[in-house]
């Protein structure tokens, strides 16, 4: 039983970080769940883990740290002649994050998160706390969750669905939650000239430092929207064309997806 617990432990670390487990069912390891994609792996995975005491922290330490996961998404004709569909995880497959991800992420951007820990939860989605707090009620689900795939919460998930439709792109562009995380995002980029303010967005929301193509795109767009603003009588003309372009960093696929 401890050999089948560690195996199912790892295999969901496996998924969580890959969107696909070496076994691609999780909760199914029987005979009609689907085989292990790399059986020594997963026995080596689940051994490491007996032996270290258990220690989940260190294992994803371990896996994140690992080339599989440092590999690049590049497509190679050859590999996909083999393995269309990644199984054997020749490249990265870049996957969405989950809808709790998407709004920690967009709080934490904005500067808004509050990452205190315990205490009640809440309904509002204009809480700053994680989403983790939100409570459960069937009959007042949270609709930005719902949006990116928010699972059923009466049974088990193993694995979530990812789906992409309008409303998600329409829920940055027009929402007044993605409008108050662009304000906050807006806020940790103000005394800067607009070269330095784009590139600290950047590194906020992806994690690297701008293109000098898109330093440029950036600067024309912020050129464009003062404009815009300034001919139609707008105050602080400067906050606002940066609100618009901080929203429009957060909507972009790179915010949202893994690579």
């Amino acid at each position: 039983a401890g050999a089948l617990l560690a195996r199912v432990i790892v295999n969901r670390l496996w998924h969580h970080h890959f969107g696909t487990g070496i076994v691609s069912t999780p909760s199914n390891f029987g005979m009609m769940g689907a085989r292990p994609s790399h059986p020594e792996l997963l026995e080596w995975l689940a051994n490491d883990l007996v032996e270290n005491g258990w220690r989940l922290k260190r294992l994803h330490r371990l896996i994140l740290t690992s080339n599989t996961y440092q590999i690049s998404s590049a497509s190679s004709e050859s590999s996909e002649a083999v393995d269309p569909t990644n199984r054997l995880r020749w490249r990265w497959t870049p996957r969405r994050l989950e809808a709790e991800a998407i709004r920690d992420s967009l709080l934490t951007a904005a500067g808004l998160l509050d990452p205190s820990l315990h205490g009640p939860g809440t309904l509002s989605e204009g809480s700053n706390r994680r989403s983790i707090y939100f409570f459960i009620k069937r009959s007042e689900l949270v609709p930005s969750m719902m949006l990116f795939d928010w699972p059923e919460h009466l049974v088990g998930i193993g694995k979530r669905p990812s789906t992409t439709i309008a409303p998600q792109a329409l829920f940055f562009l027009n929402s007044p939650q993605s409008r108050r995380f662009a304000e906050g995002f807006a806020s940790r980029l103000e005394g800067h000239d607009a070269a330095s303010a784009i590139e600290k967005a950047y590194r906020v929301a992806y994690g690297r430092l701008p293109r000098q193509s898109e330093i440029d795109g950036g600067l024309a767009f912020l050129s464009m929207q003062r404009k815009r603003y300034e001919e139609d009588g707008k105050p602080e003309v400067d906050r606002l064309a940066l609100i618009d372009y901080c929203q429009s960093l957060m909507s972009l696929n790179e915010f949202l997806y893994i690579r």
